[in-house]
């Protein structure tokens, strides 16, 4: 008989599989202004399939959760919050001249690393609580620095000379960052009271863990779908010039 984590472990099987179908066609649809974002979430997909298989096998097959599937899990959620930098990239492509330096390509380098480090911290905690701790207080130090740059980008002055798709994209890294904010300080709490991940009662799991992820999964895979022809809109459009750099 399938017990209720169980079900949850299913349930994100199911949700993760159907997701990587439209995450490779965006992968493929937005050239290379997008792919830095679209293969992160195509790589959400493919280590929460690997992650919530192993979980399901463990406790099936032997009742106790799997430290391996949960390390997996963890750098899981990198993913979610590297992909909204790569998505910001794109959404800003048409007015990049007209932003600040560290709004382009090598300015997200910074929350790129701050975001791998606390995330390596807390994949490479093992039993260590503190480590843990320490390495999502990082990650969500990345978080704050993305949502940063998120605003900024929406109140850039040259805001206005975004192509219609652009500010679908950038609608939908809006609507994700309070959903992915939702799960980090989720992930915080349960470190700081159970000491580790992977515990917490299942609705918290589901309100709190599950929902967010999928949420922000379908965020960005519904602005991606529509905004598939975006690299070719961008071709025909053309470079624009930098009337103001200031934000």
């Amino acid at each position: 008989m399938t017990t209720s984590t169980e079900g949850l472990e299913l349930a994100q099987l199911a949700f993760y599989a159907i997701a990587s179908l439209p995450a490779l066609y965006c992968l493929i649809t937005h050239g290379k202004n997008g792919i830095i974002g679209w293969l992160y979430v195509f790589a959400m997909c493919g280590l929460r399939l690997v992650g919530n298989g192993m979980a399901y096998h463990a406790l099936s097959t032997t009742g106790e959760p799997s430290t391996s599937a949960s390390i997996i899990n963890g750098i899981g959620l990198s993913p979610l919050l590297l992909a909204a930098l790569g998505i910001l990239h794109e959404a800003n492509h048409s007015i990049q001249s007209a932003l600040p330096a560290f709004l382009g390509r090598f300015g997200l380098l910074i929350p790129h690393m701050v975001i791998a480090g606390g995330i390596g911290l807390a994949a490479a905690s093992g039993k260590n609580p503190h480590l843990l701790e320490v390495g999502l207080i990082i990650f969500a130090t990345g978080w704050l620095i993305v949502l940063g740059l998120v605003t900024l980008s929406a109140r850039a002055n040259a805001r206005h000379r975004r192509l219609g798709p652009e500010k679908n994209l950038l609608l939908a890294i809006e609507i994700a960052m309070p959903l992915i904010g939702v799960r980090v300080l989720y992930a915080i709490v349960i470190a700081f009271k159970y000491q580790n991940s992977s515990s917490g009662g299942l609705a918290a799991k589901v309100i709190l863990g599950t929902v967010p992820e999928f949420l922000t999964m379908i965020s960005y895979l519904s602005a991606g779908l529509v905004t598939r022809n975006l690299a070719r809109d961008c071709l025909e459009k053309g470079p624009q010039p930098a009337y103001n750099t200031s934000v």
